[in-house]
């Protein structure tokens, strides 16, 4: 097993949905503003195409899925290609919490709630997206800076399945639950301090 040195981040990407832009937002603020150069985001595209350096980016290194929906798309991309992500964060439960980080939330009484905006997210979806680049980024450095015994993995695409779509995505990944709406594949090592 090798040091991790970087975590992938893979966000919704879910077509005209408020909260796949609140993923994508949050995404952004964790790789750009929050752990440059230590995470990097997940281009669906380029994974399912096969492009070398993405398919090298998911199997060499943990990933944390930010599902927007109850569809759980990203994860069960990974299941389709034979992955299991470090963690995932699934955002409607997260949105009914108070927030973790310092913001002036209660001044402008402004909750957790994606807004009606999706290109640019509104006061409260941008509060949200915090609210979950806050709770990724925390991951991140749990993996970053801890003896993550992460074993590579291996893509598999099979073309027949990669469409396949079921009901019980949390079932079908094993996924065990470490707060509220932040889960782990059972088979996948644990998050010192987080569980």
């Amino acid at each position: 097993m090798d040091t991790v040195r970087k975590v992938a981040v893979y966000p919704c990407g879910g077509v005209g949905f408020v909260l796949s832009s609140i993923a994508r937002y949050a995404a952004y603020q964790v790789t750009e503003d929050m752990l440059p150069g230590q995470t990097e985001i997940v281009d669906a595209l380029r994974l399912i195409s096969g492009m070398p350096d993405e398919v090298a980016l998911v199997e060499e290194n943990p990933t944390v899925i930010i599902d927007g929906c109850g569809y759980q798309c990203g994860s069960n991309l990974f299941r389709l290609l034979g992955l299991k992500p470090a963690a995932r964060v699934l955002i409607p439960p997260i949105a009914k919490l108070p927030p973790t980080f310092v913001c002036d939330c209660k001044k402008q009484e402004t909750k957790l709630a994606p807004g009606m905006q999706r290109r640019v997210p509104s006061e409260s979806g941008k509060n949200l997206a915090t609210e979950i680049a806050t709770q990724v980024k925390n991951i991140a450095l749990v993996i970053l800076n801890m003896d993550y015994p992460y074993q590579k993995q291996k893509l598999s695409q099979d073309e027949n399945v990669i469409c396949d779509y079921i009901e019980n995505i949390p079932q079908a990944v094993d996924y065990v639950p470490i707060s509220e709406g932040i889960d782990r594949p059972g088979s996948m090592p644990g998050l010192a301090g987080m569980e």
